[in-house]
C-alpha cells in the first residue's frame, strides 16, 4: 500500500500499545458508533490496517478500498487524539 499517512499512524499506534497507553481509558464510539473499550479498538484498526495493506495493492482505484481507507485513517487519528485527551 502506498499511503504513508496510514502507514505511520499504524507505527504510533503500535507504539502507544505497547506503551499500555490505552489502557483503563473509558470506552471510545468511533465513527462507525461502535462503542468498546480503547484498547481493543486500538488492536481492531491495527488489524484493519494490516488487512488493507495486503488488499489495497490488488485494487488501488476500487471505490470501497478507498472509503475503507479513509474510515480507518480516521479511527486511529481518533484513537491518537484520545491518549492525549483531546476528545
Amino acid at each position: 500500500m502506498d499511503c504513508p499517512e496510514l502507514d505511520a499512524l499504524a507505527v504510533e499506534l503500535q507504539a502507544r500499545l505497547r506503551r499500555g497507553a490505552f489502557r483503563g481509558l473509558s470506552p471510545v464510539t468511533l465513527d462507525g458508533g461502535t462503542v468498546m473499550d480503547a484498547e481493543l479498538m486500538a488492536r481492531i484498526v491495527l488489524a484493519n490496517i494490516e488487512d488493507l495493506s495486503e488488499w489495497y495493492p490488488t485494487r488501488p482505484t476500487h471505490f470501497s478500498g478507498t472509503r475503507r481507507l479513509r474510515a480507518v485513517e480516521t479511527d486511529a487519528q481518533q484513537l491518537l487524539q484520545l491518549e492525549w485527551g483531546l476528545e
